[in-house]
């Protein structure tokens, strides 16, 4: 890391910078905003981008192969289990060397292999293909998620992450209850969705934020997650679809961990 201030780097443990004084912690907590803010709208942009109304329903099974419904959750699940896995991975040994990188650098590097991938696994019908466009989308997040949490603490890293599991395994239970009330909201959700990331964009650029446009976000994520899942369950089952709804539910879930992080860090400051 290095000073806002001056430019010096920045020794692990020290307070204030040694070149010109500067106190570390409330430049750790300006880049860990900035970087938060900056996060949410990329990962915003790429759940609209990866929406299932962009995905096929018809999967040319000279490419995709039919599954039985219990093998393609498998796949959905594994796949989903892979990207958190990656990230995990992720975390623990490109943590360091992550919080060292300019955080505008990770956050282009992350956008454009993000949206890359996004049209690579929606535009495919190949199981293979989507399963590459995935990875390009987990991979760079696991970088993103790795300054982020150098910085957030493991308090807060561990409070978001049960949370997170919480509420998804929540949502999971309610669509499977009441999957035609989460088909009747989806089209509602993107448009509330494009609602609040223009406005979030808008306080960003003035250098404003208000807590209610993040609780709002998180609340629509969760509306999300329920809706690609029952969505995912009336999807021709191929490995292909699974794959592409697993991108969908993974972007889904880290978009409402990045809005509990953010709330948690506020709740520090």
């Amino acid at each position: 890391m290095y000073c806002r201030n001056c430019g010096s780097e920045l020794r692990p443990g020290e307070k204030f910078c040694r070149n010109c004084g500067a106190p570390v912690a409330a430049q750790q907590a300006a880049d860990l905003s900035a970087v938060l803010r900056g996060a949410q709208e990329l990962s915003g942009a790429a759940a609209i981008a990866a929406a299932p109304e962009t995905l096929s329903e018809t999967p040319s099974l000279k490419q995709d192969f039919a599954v039985t419904r219990e093998r393609y959750n498998l796949i959905l699940g594994g796949t989903l289990l892979w990207g958190f896995l990656m990230n995990i991975l992720f975390c623990i040994f490109f943590g360091r060397a992550a919080a060292q990188l300019p955080y505008g650098v990770i956050l282009i590097a992350y956008a454009v292999l993000a949206f890359s991938g996004i049209l690579i696994n929606t535009k495919s019908s190949k199981p293979i293909w989507s399963f590459v466009g995935y990875n390009m989308v987990v991979l760079p997040l696991g970088l993103v998620l790795s300054a982020l949490i150098a910085d957030a603490g493991a308090d807060a890293v561990r409070e978001t992450f049960q949370i997170t599991a919480a509420v998804t395994a929540g949502m999971l239970l309610l669509s499977n209850w009441k999957p035609e009330l989460f088909m009747k909201i989806g089209p509602c959700l993107l448009g509330a969705l494009l609602l609040t990331l223009v406005a979030e964009l808008v306080t960003f650029l003035f250098n404003r934020s208000f807590a209610w446009i993040n609780i709002l976000v998180a609340l629509i994520f969760c509306g999300y997650i329920g809706f690609d899942w029952a969505r995912a369950q009336q999807r021709p089952c191929t490995a292909d679809n699974a794959i592409d709804s697993a991108c969908a539910l993974y972007l889904d879930i880290i978009n409402l961990a990045l809005r509990i992080l953010s709330s948690r860090s506020r709740s520090r400051d």
